[in-house]
Protein backbone atom coordinates (compact mmCIF):
# COMPACT_ATOMS: atom_id res chain seq x y z
CA UNK A 1 0.00 0.00 0.00
CA UNK A 2 2.82 2.38 0.96
CA UNK A 3 4.59 1.78 -2.37
CA UNK A 4 1.31 2.38 -4.18
CA UNK A 5 0.87 5.78 -2.53
CA UNK A 6 4.45 6.78 -3.36
CA UNK A 7 3.84 5.73 -6.96
CA UNK A 8 0.69 7.87 -7.16
CA UNK A 9 2.55 10.89 -5.73
CA UNK A 10 5.36 10.50 -8.25
CA UNK A 11 2.87 10.30 -11.11
CA UNK A 12 1.02 13.37 -9.76
CA UNK A 13 4.21 15.45 -9.52
CA UNK A 14 5.29 14.32 -12.97
CA UNK A 15 1.90 15.26 -14.36
CA UNK A 16 1.99 18.73 -12.76
CA UNK A 17 5.47 19.45 -14.11
CA UNK A 18 4.50 18.23 -17.56
CA UNK A 19 1.83 20.96 -17.77
CA UNK A 20 4.41 23.77 -17.74
CA UNK A 21 5.27 25.26 -21.09
CA UNK A 22 7.48 28.27 -21.59
CA UNK A 23 6.07 30.84 -23.95
CA UNK A 24 8.74 33.52 -24.12
CA UNK A 25 11.01 35.76 -22.06
CA UNK A 26 10.49 38.69 -19.69
CA UNK A 27 12.92 41.63 -19.54
CA UNK A 28 13.29 44.57 -17.17
CA UNK A 29 15.55 46.32 -19.65
CA UNK A 30 14.56 46.30 -23.31
CA UNK A 31 14.46 48.69 -26.31
CA UNK A 32 10.64 48.46 -26.26
CA UNK A 33 10.62 49.90 -22.72
CA UNK A 34 12.79 52.76 -23.98
CA UNK A 35 10.15 53.49 -26.63
CA UNK A 36 7.43 53.75 -23.96
CA UNK A 37 9.64 56.06 -21.87
CA UNK A 38 10.19 58.24 -24.92
CA UNK A 39 6.42 58.42 -25.35
CA UNK A 40 6.10 59.71 -21.78
CA UNK A 41 8.71 62.37 -22.50
CA UNK A 42 6.96 63.37 -25.73
CA UNK A 43 3.62 63.74 -23.91
CA UNK A 44 5.06 65.74 -21.01
CA UNK A 45 6.90 68.08 -23.40
CA UNK A 46 3.99 68.30 -25.84
CA UNK A 47 6.38 67.10 -28.53
CA UNK A 48 3.82 66.00 -31.12
CA UNK A 49 6.46 65.47 -33.79
CA UNK A 50 8.18 62.86 -31.60
CA UNK A 51 4.81 61.31 -30.82
CA UNK A 52 4.17 60.98 -34.54
CA UNK A 53 7.50 59.17 -34.93
CA UNK A 54 6.91 56.79 -32.02
CA UNK A 55 3.37 55.72 -32.95
CA UNK A 56 2.70 53.50 -35.92
CA UNK A 57 0.34 54.73 -38.64
CA UNK A 58 -1.83 51.65 -38.10
CA UNK A 59 -1.91 52.12 -34.31
CA UNK A 60 -4.94 50.78 -32.45
CA UNK A 61 -5.80 51.88 -28.93
CA UNK A 62 -8.29 49.95 -26.80
CA UNK A 63 -9.93 50.93 -23.52
CA UNK A 64 -9.81 47.78 -21.43
CA UNK A 65 -12.65 49.12 -19.25
CA UNK A 66 -14.91 49.71 -22.26
CA UNK A 67 -18.16 47.71 -22.19
CA UNK A 68 -19.26 48.67 -25.69
CA UNK A 69 -18.56 45.68 -27.94
CA UNK A 70 -18.93 47.85 -31.04
CA UNK A 71 -16.43 50.50 -29.95
CA UNK A 72 -13.83 51.24 -32.61
CA UNK A 73 -10.13 51.25 -31.61
CA UNK A 74 -8.49 54.61 -31.21
CA UNK A 75 -6.38 55.70 -34.18
CA UNK A 76 -2.99 57.40 -34.17
CA UNK A 77 -4.44 60.82 -34.97
CA UNK A 78 -7.12 60.39 -32.30
CA UNK A 79 -4.47 59.53 -29.70
CA UNK A 80 -2.38 62.61 -30.51
CA UNK A 81 -5.47 64.85 -30.60
CA UNK A 82 -6.52 63.48 -27.22
CA UNK A 83 -3.16 64.48 -25.76
CA UNK A 84 -3.52 67.94 -27.29
CA UNK A 85 -7.02 68.21 -25.83
CA UNK A 86 -5.73 67.23 -22.38
CA UNK A 87 -3.26 70.11 -22.38
CA UNK A 88 -5.88 72.51 -23.75
CA UNK A 89 -8.75 71.62 -21.42
CA UNK A 90 -6.96 70.43 -18.28
CA UNK A 91 -4.20 71.55 -15.95
CA UNK A 92 -1.09 69.92 -14.49
CA UNK A 93 -1.04 67.21 -17.18
CA UNK A 94 1.81 64.72 -16.91
CA UNK A 95 2.55 61.00 -17.10
CA UNK A 96 5.24 59.04 -15.32
CA UNK A 97 6.17 55.60 -14.08
CA UNK A 98 4.06 54.75 -11.04
CA UNK A 99 6.11 54.68 -7.84
CA UNK A 100 7.16 51.27 -6.53
CA UNK A 101 6.52 49.70 -9.93
CA UNK A 102 8.50 48.91 -13.06
CA UNK A 103 7.64 47.85 -16.62
CA UNK A 104 8.07 44.34 -17.98
CA UNK A 105 8.91 43.71 -21.62
CA UNK A 106 7.60 40.33 -22.76
CA UNK A 107 8.67 38.57 -25.93
CA UNK A 108 6.09 35.86 -26.55
CA UNK A 109 7.11 33.04 -28.84
CA UNK A 110 4.06 33.66 -30.99
CA UNK A 111 4.62 37.42 -31.33
CA UNK A 112 8.39 37.90 -31.00
CA UNK A 113 8.92 35.95 -34.20
CA UNK A 114 6.87 38.67 -35.91
CA UNK A 115 8.96 41.38 -34.25
CA UNK A 116 6.44 42.44 -31.57
CA UNK A 117 7.18 43.00 -27.89
CA UNK A 118 4.58 43.56 -25.20
CA UNK A 119 5.33 46.13 -22.49
CA UNK A 120 3.23 45.82 -19.33
CA UNK A 121 3.37 48.92 -17.22
CA UNK A 122 1.83 50.81 -14.32
CA UNK A 123 1.89 54.50 -15.01
CA UNK A 124 0.54 57.55 -13.18
CA UNK A 125 -1.38 60.23 -15.05
CA UNK A 126 -1.89 63.63 -13.47
CA UNK A 127 -4.72 65.82 -14.74
CA UNK A 128 -7.20 68.30 -13.26
CA UNK A 129 -10.23 69.55 -15.17
CA UNK A 130 -9.65 73.14 -16.30
CA UNK A 131 -13.31 74.18 -15.89
CA UNK A 132 -14.60 71.67 -13.31
CA UNK A 133 -11.60 71.19 -11.00
CA UNK A 134 -12.25 67.43 -11.03
CA UNK A 135 -9.05 65.51 -10.25
CA UNK A 136 -8.53 62.76 -12.81
CA UNK A 137 -5.09 61.85 -11.43
CA UNK A 138 -4.74 58.10 -10.96
CA UNK A 139 -2.57 55.04 -11.62
CA UNK A 140 -3.33 53.23 -14.87
CA UNK A 141 -2.33 49.82 -16.17
CA UNK A 142 -1.36 49.92 -19.82
CA UNK A 143 -0.26 47.19 -22.19
CA UNK A 144 1.79 48.42 -25.14
CA UNK A 145 2.85 46.46 -28.21
CA UNK A 146 6.06 47.70 -29.82
CA UNK A 147 7.22 46.59 -33.26
CA UNK A 148 10.75 45.73 -34.34
CA UNK A 149 10.82 49.22 -35.91
CA UNK A 150 10.43 50.65 -32.37
CA UNK A 151 6.93 51.95 -33.04
CA UNK A 152 3.90 51.52 -30.80
CA UNK A 153 1.28 49.61 -32.78
CA UNK A 154 -1.21 48.79 -30.02
CA UNK A 155 -2.18 49.73 -26.48
CA UNK A 156 -4.79 48.58 -24.03
CA UNK A 157 -5.46 50.84 -21.03
CA UNK A 158 -7.30 50.10 -17.79
CA UNK A 159 -8.44 53.15 -15.82
CA UNK A 160 -10.86 54.18 -13.11
CA UNK A 161 -13.61 55.87 -15.10
CA UNK A 162 -15.46 57.26 -12.05
CA UNK A 163 -13.91 60.77 -12.17
CA UNK A 164 -14.74 61.05 -15.86
CA UNK A 165 -18.41 60.27 -15.27
CA UNK A 166 -18.59 63.45 -13.18
CA UNK A 167 -17.47 65.64 -16.07
CA UNK A 168 -20.82 65.81 -17.84
CA UNK A 169 -22.91 66.64 -14.78
CA UNK A 170 -20.30 69.12 -13.53
CA UNK A 171 -20.89 71.23 -16.63
CA UNK A 172 -24.47 71.84 -15.44
CA UNK A 173 -26.25 73.02 -12.34
CA UNK A 174 -27.55 69.97 -10.48
CA UNK A 175 -29.73 70.30 -7.40
CA UNK A 176 -29.26 67.96 -4.46
CA UNK A 177 -32.02 68.70 -2.01
CA UNK A 178 -33.29 71.66 -0.02
CA UNK A 179 -31.84 74.04 2.57
CA UNK A 180 -33.85 75.01 5.66
CA UNK A 181 -33.28 77.91 8.02
CA UNK A 182 -35.83 76.40 10.44
CA UNK A 183 -36.45 72.69 10.86
CA UNK A 184 -37.05 70.14 13.65
CA UNK A 185 -33.50 68.83 13.16
CA UNK A 186 -32.16 72.36 13.72
CA UNK A 187 -34.11 72.48 16.98
CA UNK A 188 -32.51 69.17 18.01
CA UNK A 189 -28.99 70.50 17.41
CA UNK A 190 -29.65 73.76 19.24
CA UNK A 191 -30.95 71.87 22.28
CA UNK A 192 -27.88 69.60 22.24
CA UNK A 193 -25.36 72.44 22.00
CA UNK A 194 -27.08 74.44 24.74
CA UNK A 195 -26.94 71.32 26.92
CA UNK A 196 -23.15 71.50 26.51
CA UNK A 197 -23.30 75.18 27.47
CA UNK A 198 -24.86 74.23 30.80
CA UNK A 199 -22.66 71.14 31.10
CA UNK A 200 -25.75 68.92 31.03
CA UNK A 201 -24.01 65.90 29.50
CA UNK A 202 -27.00 63.54 29.74
CA UNK A 203 -29.29 65.84 27.75
CA UNK A 204 -26.57 66.48 25.23
CA UNK A 205 -26.54 62.83 24.13
CA UNK A 206 -30.26 62.11 24.44
CA UNK A 207 -30.97 62.69 20.72
CA UNK A 208 -28.04 60.66 19.39
CA UNK A 209 -28.57 57.10 18.18
CA UNK A 210 -26.86 54.39 20.19
CA UNK A 211 -24.42 53.64 17.34
CA UNK A 212 -23.59 57.29 16.62
CA UNK A 213 -19.97 58.11 15.73
CA UNK A 214 -17.92 61.22 16.45
CA UNK A 215 -15.07 62.72 14.42
CA UNK A 216 -13.24 66.02 14.30
CA UNK A 217 -10.04 68.00 13.86
CA UNK A 218 -8.70 66.68 17.16
CA UNK A 219 -8.18 63.29 15.47
CA UNK A 220 -5.58 62.27 12.95
CA UNK A 221 -6.65 61.57 9.38
CA UNK A 222 -7.70 57.93 9.07
CA UNK A 223 -8.35 57.43 12.78
CA UNK A 224 -11.44 55.44 13.68
CA UNK A 225 -14.31 57.64 14.86
CA UNK A 226 -15.19 57.68 18.55
CA UNK A 227 -18.22 55.81 19.82
CA UNK A 228 -20.91 57.52 21.88
CA UNK A 229 -19.42 56.24 25.13
CA UNK A 230 -15.89 57.29 24.11
CA UNK A 231 -17.04 60.77 23.18
CA UNK A 232 -19.02 61.08 26.42
CA UNK A 233 -15.88 60.19 28.37
CA UNK A 234 -13.95 62.85 26.42
CA UNK A 235 -16.64 65.43 27.22
CA UNK A 236 -16.45 64.65 30.93
CA UNK A 237 -12.68 65.05 30.86
CA UNK A 238 -13.05 68.43 29.14
CA UNK A 239 -15.40 69.91 31.76
CA UNK A 240 -12.98 68.82 34.48
CA UNK A 241 -10.44 71.22 32.99
CA UNK A 242 -12.63 74.03 31.63
CA UNK A 243 -15.72 75.96 32.52
CA UNK A 244 -18.02 76.65 29.60
CA UNK A 245 -19.06 80.30 29.75
CA UNK A 246 -21.17 80.49 26.61
CA UNK A 247 -21.96 78.89 23.28
CA UNK A 248 -23.64 81.47 21.07
CA UNK A 249 -25.10 80.42 17.75
CA UNK A 250 -23.84 82.47 14.82
CA UNK A 251 -25.29 80.52 11.90
CA UNK A 252 -27.27 77.29 11.42
CA UNK A 253 -28.89 75.53 8.45
CA UNK A 254 -30.32 72.09 7.68
CA UNK A 255 -29.35 70.47 4.36
CA UNK A 256 -31.94 67.91 3.29
CA UNK A 257 -29.96 66.08 0.63
CA UNK A 258 -31.54 63.90 -2.04
CA UNK A 259 -28.71 61.37 -2.22
CA UNK A 260 -27.51 61.08 1.38
CA UNK A 261 -28.53 61.67 4.96
CA UNK A 262 -29.46 65.22 5.91
CA UNK A 263 -26.94 67.38 7.79
CA UNK A 264 -27.33 70.31 10.17
CA UNK A 265 -24.33 72.61 9.89
CA UNK A 266 -23.85 75.23 12.59
CA UNK A 267 -21.27 77.83 13.66
CA UNK A 268 -20.87 78.86 17.29
CA UNK A 269 -18.90 81.42 19.28
CA UNK A 270 -17.47 79.47 22.21
CA UNK A 271 -16.07 80.91 25.42
CA UNK A 272 -14.18 78.69 27.87
CA UNK A 273 -12.32 79.43 31.09
CA UNK A 274 -9.36 77.22 31.94
CA UNK A 275 -9.67 76.23 35.58
CA UNK A 276 -5.92 76.02 36.19
CA UNK A 277 -5.26 79.75 35.59
CA UNK A 278 -8.73 81.30 34.99
CA UNK A 279 -7.76 82.26 31.44
CA UNK A 280 -10.70 82.89 29.11
CA UNK A 281 -10.44 81.36 25.65
CA UNK A 282 -12.76 82.42 22.82
CA UNK A 283 -12.86 80.45 19.59
CA UNK A 284 -15.17 79.47 16.71
CA UNK A 285 -16.68 75.98 16.54
CA UNK A 286 -18.37 74.36 13.57
CA UNK A 287 -20.54 71.27 13.92
CA UNK A 288 -21.89 68.94 11.25
CA UNK A 289 -24.63 66.71 12.65
CA UNK A 290 -25.93 63.95 10.36
CA UNK A 291 -29.49 62.70 10.90
CA UNK A 292 -31.28 59.45 10.11
CA UNK A 293 -34.91 59.21 9.00
CA UNK A 294 -36.06 58.91 12.63
CA UNK A 295 -34.66 62.33 13.53
CA UNK A 296 -31.75 60.88 15.50
CA UNK A 297 -28.20 62.15 15.11
CA UNK A 298 -25.94 59.38 13.78
CA UNK A 299 -22.71 61.34 13.24
CA UNK A 300 -21.08 64.42 14.69
CA UNK A 301 -18.14 66.20 13.12
CA UNK A 302 -16.58 68.96 15.22
CA UNK A 303 -14.30 71.38 13.41
CA UNK A 304 -12.19 73.56 15.68
CA UNK A 305 -8.62 74.42 16.64
CA UNK A 306 -7.65 72.49 19.82
CA UNK A 307 -4.35 74.39 19.84
CA UNK A 308 -6.16 77.51 21.05
CA UNK A 309 -6.70 75.77 24.39
CA UNK A 310 -2.96 75.79 25.11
Amino acid sequence: MKNYIIYILIISFSFSYSQKKKNGNIYVEHPAIDVVNKLYSAINNQDYELMDQLISDDYKGVNGSQMNKDAEPQTKSEFINQVKSNFTNARYVSVKQYENSYPDAVEYKESSSDGYTWVYNWEYWTSVGGTTGIDYSQPRHVQYVVSSENKIVFSRVYINASPYTQTYVSQRELEDGDIYSHHPNINTVRKAIKAIHYMDIDNYYVDFSENAVFTGFSQNWGDDPLSLDENKESSLEFIKLYNINSLDNVWIRYYDFDRQNGVVQSWWRASFTRKSDNKEIVMPLMFNHTFNDDGKMIRQQLLWNPGKLN
